[in-house]
């Protein structure tokens, strides 16, 4: 097979519109300082979207599929520079964007990586049998970075045996279905929300590896419930240092200014939910540098409790045990 290219899980021309020249401040997880690089350098790995194709050989299908939809998206975003407003209901901007945005959950490592986490936990386990012990050492010492308590290893020991009947979801080539066929679900989501820009009075907002912010407020539920873009409160994505696109559920302003502390407060909500790294304009550091950065990102997390149906008549009748996935936001 040919030599595998290194492939952008988040775009270069998105990255290209927080860059100084080409070149952009960046900040790892786990790092003490921030550097700058090329964006060519950021959001990569090598061969990330290559699949085999029938005739053995590596297959680049994936990825001109996705640099067709990456030109039209930086064409709706140059119209968004220009006009000063979010695309119109209806329009093929919106309709450009909301694909964009939809695959951008998807397209990332830390989606595979929780598609593939009993891959993972298989190999961690050699040849030794994935049981309580070994789920409970792989939580505490590779996924989580903390002791997992027994209904969490439980909840992951029931999900990767019921994955590891099926090694067919548990290669590359299941993760990029997913990802594409996670389009269709996400895209009628965003279409239905309000799109509203926000202009930034300072230009200090940052993207990340992970641009696509789901927020909510925090709530005692953040503790066993994820955060996902049906119930989310605001879908935000930052489009350069000085303005955002925000996806509502309900009404606002089309167009409205914001205050350095909403911007702050915003990066905030970027560093939380990056998978490694935080990105900014070289000509501004300080918002990467005043942006609280865990050691970690949240994970995929697991547990079990009762599950209930709703019935015709509005009554509630109990279903058993229901395993539960989530990833926390913050």
């Amino acid at each position: 097979m040919s030599k595998p290219k290194r492939h952008h899980f988040v775009t270069r021309a998105y990255l290209e519109r927080f860059a100084h020249n080409g070149r952009v401040l960046v900040r790892w997880r786990g790092k003490p300082r921030a550097f700058v690089t090329s964006v060519q350098n950021v959001a990569v790995e090598s061969g990330f979207y290559d699949v085999e194709g029938p005739d053995g050989e590596r297959s680049d299908a994936v990825e001109k599929m996705l640099a067709d939809l990456e030109g039209h998206t930086t064409t709706a975003l140059r119209s968004i520079d220009e006009n000063r407003v979010p695309p119109g209901p209806g329009t093929t901007e919106r309709a450009t964007l909301a694909a964009f945005l939809a695959l951008q959950l998807t397209r990332t490592p830390e989606a595979r990586d929780r598609i593939l986490f009993p891959r993972g936990l298989a190999a961690y386990a050699g040849e030794h049998e994935i049981d309580a012990t070994v789920v409970a050492e792989y939580l505490e010492h590779v996924h989580l970075g903390f002791r997992p308590d027994d209904s969490e290893v439980r909840a992951a020991l029931d999900y990767a045996h019921v994955a590891l009947r099926d090694p067919a979801v548990l290669t590359k080539e299941f993760t990029i279905q997913v990802m594409l066929g996670s389009v269709n679900q996400f895209v009628p989501i965003l279409l239905d929300r309000h799109w509203s820009l926000e202009v930034a009075r300072k230009p200090r907002l940052i993207a990340s590896d992970f641009p696509l912010v789901i927020w909510r407020k925090p709530s005692p539920r953040d503790r066993f419930e994820g955060v996902g873009i049906a119930n989310a409160e605001e879908l935000r994505f930052p489009l350069d240092p000085g303005k955002q696109l925000v996806l509502t559920t309900t009404g606002r302003p089309l167009v409205r200014e914001i205050e350095p502390n909403r911007v702050r407060a915003c990066n905030a909500d970027v560093a939380s939910a990056c998978h490694r790294s935080i990105v900014g304009n070289p000509n501004w550091p300080t918002p990467l540098h005043e942006a609280f950065l865990a050691p970690r990102r949240p994970v995929l997390r697991f547990n079990t409790g009762p599950g209930y149906e709703r019935q015709l008549d509005g009554t509630f009748a109990y279903m058993g045990e229901v395993l539960h996935m989530w990833v926390p936001r913050r």
